[in-house]
């Protein structure tokens, strides 16, 4: 069973997300899932196509929006935010451990929310997962005219 770990009201972060994982997913009231990883990024790990077609299945909207550090990218965050802005409910994301998904959620909401870089990095920091390399880009984003 994968670990959901909640980000905000909306969004929550987690590893691989697989079949086994539906009941907790409606516990939780996700009514969409974000993808972040790039297919073959492990061995064993479902594509997104087969993701796709399983979880629209069961009733969730599914997309996915791959990410590496060579592709991250103000596309990537702003395909992430409008993923969030669009659903009708709250959201998980996930990737292998929840760090690359919660990145680009602190980027968005740098880029696009109302909150400082601090209080991105703590409410990340509160949640598990720690941003303290990414502070510096998340300032500059912070401050740049909305």
């Amino acid at each position: 069973m994968t670990t959901l770990t909640k980000l905000d009201e909306s969004l929550y972060v987690a590893g691989q997300i697989v079949d086994a994982d539906v009941d907790s997913l409606r516990d939780a009231g996700i009514v969409a899932i974000i993808n972040n990883r790039p297919d073959g990024e492990e061995a064993g790990q479902p594509s997104a196509d087969e993701a796709r077609r399983f979880f629209e299945e069961q009733g969730f909207s599914y997309h996915h929006v791959p990410v590496t550090m060579d592709t991250l990218g103000p596309e990537v965050v702003e395909d992430f935010r409008a993923v969030l802005n669009q659903a009708s409910g709250p959201v998980v994301a996930h990737c292998r451990s929840g760090m690359r998904s919660t990145l680009l959620w602190a980027l968005a909401e740098a880029r696009y929310g109302s909150q400082s870089a601090e209080a991105i990095m703590a409410q990340a920091k509160s949640a598990g997962y720690d941003l303290t390399s990414a502070q510096g880009l998340l300032e500059q984003i912070a401050a740049m005219p909305r």
